[in-house]
């Protein structure tokens, strides 16, 4: 027996419509990817876009850090330039300082050679040659000069004594002598230093040729 339901279907009734037609559904398809794409590459470009901003961030704070090291190193420049210069400033200061003391040094050390019975009538200093003039009642002090000359340190070996005279001066017998030394500094430049008197020896012969008178 065959029963049929006879309410299933009302008779003129309109199908059900349908949300999206089939002929639609392929391009709502390729709509909805090429959204999905867009939406993709918008969220590729914005972190790509952060990423550049991080970079250019970094890049700049390196940039002004390089700059900062430059400007660093132009101080270091310049301040190591100051120093090298006050350096040759004070280098050249104690040159000057010891020009301007070599004479006196010389006088001082040729003063306190002299021995009794000796006086000096010319003392020149050329370069670090110092020449030596003057006359003794003998050899004796000559030779004892030449001696203390080399014995104080400011002399080079051997102290040489160039040439000696017998004079005879006011009828007493005096032996002229010329000395030779060499200092073991530089001295100031074609210096010329006169000769110094001399505690317990006499004074120099003056240019006259007059005795000379003791000294005290």
């Amino acid at each position: 027996m065959i029963k049929v339901n006879l309410l299933a279907t009302v008779p003129g009734a309109a199908a059900p419509r349908e949300w999206l037609p089939r002929e639609q559904r392929s391009a709502a398809a390729g709509l909805g990817l090429l959204v999905v794409t867009a939406l993709a590459i918008g969220g590729w470009w914005y972190a790509l876009s952060r990423q550049q901003a991080a970079v250019d961030a970094t890049t700049a704070q390196e940039q002004a850090e390089l700059t900062r090291l430059k400007d660093a190193a132009k101080l270091v420049d310049k301040l190591a330039a100051r120093k090298t210069e006050l350096a040759e400033r004070v280098d050249l200061i104690q040159r000057l300082r010891d020009v301007k003391r070599a004479p006196v040094s010389l006088l001082e050390t040729v003063s306190r050679s002299l021995p009794d019975g000796l006086w000096l009538m010319d003392l020149k200093q050329t370069g670090m040659v110092v020449q030596i003039d003057g006359r003794a009642m003998s050899l004796t002090p000559v030779t004892d000069l030449a001696e203390r000359l080399q014995n104080s340190g400011l002399f080079q070996r051997p102290v040489e004594i160039v040439t000696t005279t017998t004079e005879t001066v006011e009828n007493t017998e005096v032996v002229h002598f010329s000395m030779k030394a060499q200092t073991l500094q530089p001295p100031a430049p074609d210096a010329a230093t006169p000769a110094a008197p001399h505690p317990g020896s006499t004074t120099a012969m003056a240019s006259d040729g007059t005795r000379p008178q003791a000294g005290v």
